[in-house]
């Protein structure tokens, strides 16, 4: 039982930095290609891609999360603030990532700064879901 547990916690620990890490880089290059007037078509193709990517591994850090929680998906104390915030946060990922999909990179200045606006939601959603599980991390 410890053996698996340590691989999932591993396994979680490494699937969850890079989603984290696109959403974040996806956030600051969208945001940098909305305000700047020169390089705004590559800023946001990086965001966009980025954002994608993101999107994508936020499965794998579900599952081994899950698999690690022993597939609960609520819990108790710093488990059940991790997915009061990981929950909401996935949902936006995907969510964001779906609508980059469908619009591509032909928002409308209106919907990329409501877009924006999700995206700085998710990353809080993020970073508090981070700061939860390294709480739980930390405190074994």
């Amino acid at each position: 039982m410890l053996m698996t547990s340590l691989f999932w916690s591993r396994l979680h620990g490494g699937a969850t930095h890079f989603p984290i890490a696109f959403m974040f880089a996806s956030a600051f290059f969208d945001a940098l290609g909305f305000y700047q007037s020169s390089g705004k078509r590559e800023l946001k193709a990086a965001g966009y891609w980025l954002g994608l990517l993101s999107a994508v591994g936020c499965f794998g850090a579900v599952v081994t999360g899950l698999a690690l929680s022993q597939w609960k998906i609520g819990g108790t104390g710093l488990l059940l603030r991790h997915h009061l915030a990981v929950w909401p946060a996935f949902a936006l990922i995907i969510g964001l990532g779906t609508w980059r999909c469908l619009v591509r990179n032909n928002p409308s200045s209106r919907g990329f700064t409501i877009y924006l606006c999700v995206v700085v939601v998710a990353c809080g959603l993020i970073g508090a879901a981070g700061f939860f599980g390294g709480e739980m991390l930390l405190g074994q």
